[in-house]
């Protein structure tokens, strides 16, 4: 499921467990995000949120990349 592979993700990039970063919800409601991606053909074409440092991209296609936030990013995030 999308909300477990963006932990999980993080989580590998930050080397820690799961547990060990904040929850998804911190960020982004997890089931609006299993909504927008439930139907690949009706799914935005690129939705970008921020989330325990990373700036997460996640493509119509479902793709998911995590980019480390810059300073300024985190600053300015809404």
């Amino acid at each position: 499921m999308l909300p477990a592979s963006i932990v999980s993700l993080v989580a590998e990039l930050e080397n820690v467990g799961v547990t060990e970063i904040p929850p998804l919800a911190s960020a982004i409601d997890p089931d609006a995000l299993v909504t927008l991606f439930d139907k690949p053909n009706a799914s935005p074409s690129v939705l970008e949120f921020d989330y325990a440092g990373y700036r997460i991209v996640i493509k119509g296609d479902g793709n998911v990349h995590a980019l480390e936030a810059s300073p300024v990013e985190l600053c300015n995030a809404d």
